[in-house]
């Protein structure tokens, strides 16, 4: 006779449970947004996302960086890192000490569609927060001082990337990939001749011609219960007017010509590769087709690049590739870092993995790469930072707030052939383009017999 007593379960099994059953998870949507208009024109994006304590908030300006003067680009990157060095209201130290008695953190992102200012603080300090948010873009002091000083870290940022071998080949692809007549070509914080020249008034008067009210966005995600966040937003911001703002266009960037490029690192026991080129945007009806496709060749760690050339091969700790869309346009890129003794090799391997005209993606492909988007979601959009930076990516972007349902609905209807032509479609392994930062004595002339017989050495 089996005695129960409260650490014995009564299923007949001692010291066994049974598992619980596994279900499929259940419906997602990304949440849903109340709009709402600024008597000056700013847009209101509000979502109420209940139990979420920390107010994310996103205030975008669709300035693009061609918007820049050619001889001062960098100057949008100056001109926002200084937004909370001081206004005209508080000096630099007593605006930061405001800041942190609210809990709040500022911050900014400079992208090619567009500026963003960042707000992270507990929703109870909403309203002292966002008054001292709106003081910092609409009337910052943009003092000379901090200009100069944001200019020399950024160009101590340049001479740090240029000699850090992935951050260069990013960099260089992004010349080979893009038209050299457009923004896209060159790095987004500028170039060191320009970023050398940016000096206070630079920076005063692109914020003088930028940032105000007209198409500007402003972004709020957290637990909402009990605010009216129009009345908030309208004492923070709606007084802000700017009779000389000017509003630019966004103009498409084009493709640049084949290229293959090897920047010279002489001994170096590894090389950094970038082989890629023009591609496409959300917009493009193929994207969801495209993100299939991306995930099974270059996304996942069992992704076919990965499972021979790192799993097979050994040749490098990890390898992928992805797709990178513009707000019109865009680029892919295989890239990883390889030992330098098989790195030839391993474009090699890597442009006849990258042809499926001979292997074209299958149904487990497929149903793993929609699993996978349709699984994440819920996870990267459970905090108020993550629906923030979501809604903020598909402003700059032109997209609708029902893009992400619309996205996970498009991948749900991927077939292998859908796939598999969209892909072929945009990647070409012939026509990409090829950047290598490696030893050139070891690896230029075994490229040249790979087939780039146009290759550029270039000294580091």
């Amino acid at each position: 006779m089996t005695v129960l007593d409260d650490h014995t379960p009564s299923n007949g099994h001692s010291g066994r449970s049974t598992p619980p059953a596994v279900t499929p998870p259940g419906p997602w949507s990304f949440p849903q947004v109340a709009r709402h208009t600024l008597g000056n024109g700013i847009e209101v994006h509000a979502y109420h996302l209940p139990g979420q304590q920390i107010v994310a908030a996103h205030l975008v300006l669709p300035t693009p960086l061609s918007a820049e003067p050619a001889d001062r680009e960098g100057v949008a990157t100056i001109t926002t890192r200084c937004l909370d060095e001081g206004t005209r209201r508080h000096a630099g130290e007593e605006f930061a000490e405001l800041l942190e008695t609210e809990g709040a953190g500022f911050g900014i992102e400079v992208g090619l569609s567009g500026l963003q200012a960042v707000l992270d603080v507990p929703v109870r300090r909403l309203e002292r927060a966002f008054s001292l948010f709106a003081e910092a873009v609409t009337e910052p002091a943009l003092a000379a001082e901090d200009v100069t000083r944001h200019v020399q870290l950024r160009l101590a940022e340049i001479e740090q990337a240029r000699v850090n071998s992935a951050a260069r080949a990013t960099h260089e692809f992004r010349r080979a990939v893009f038209a050299a007549d457009s923004r896209a070509a060159r790095m987004t914080g500028g170039e060191p001749d320009t970023v050398a020249r940016v000096m206070a008034e630079d920076a005063a008067g692109f914020h003088a011609s930028w940032f105000g009210p007209v198409g500007t966005s402003l972004i709020i995600a957290a637990d909402l219960t009990g605010i009216d966040i129009a009345d908030v937003a309208e004492r923070a911001f709606g007084n802000w007017r700017n009779d000389d703002q000017r509003v630019a266009t966004h103009e498409p960037v084009g493709p640049a010509p084949r290229t293959a490029v090897l920047i010279d690192r002489p001994g170096a026991v590894q090389a950094d590769l970038r082989l890629g080129s023009y591609a496409t945007d959300r917009a493009d009806p193929r994207w969801a087709d495209l993100t299939v496709a991306g995930y099974a060749m270059g996304g996942a760690f069992l992704s076919r690049l990965n499972k021979v050339l790192r799993e097979e091969r050994g040749y490098t700790y990890g390898v992928r590739l992805g797709f990178n869309p513009l707000r019109a346009g865009g680029s892919y890129a295989v890239q990883g870092s390889f030992r330098t003794e098989v790195l030839v090799d391993a474009v090699r391997e890597a442009r006849e993995l990258l042809d499926v005209s001979s292997r074209p993606f299958d149904a487990t492909e497929v149903a793993e790469a929609v699993a996978y988007y349709a699984g994440v979601s819920p996870l990267r959009f459970a905090t108020a930072d993550g629906v923030a930076a979501q809604a903020a990516t598909q402003v700059l972007a032109g997209l609708g707030p029902d893009y992400l349902d619309q996205s996970l609905a498009a991948l749900r209807a991927v077939t292998p052939d859908s796939a598999t032509s969209a892909y072929a479609d945009v990647v070409d392994p012939a026509t990409a383009s090829l950047v290598v930062v490696g030893a050139a004595d070891q690896l230029a002339e075994p490229l040249r017999a790979l087939g780039y017989d146009d290759l550029v050495v270039i000294e580091s």
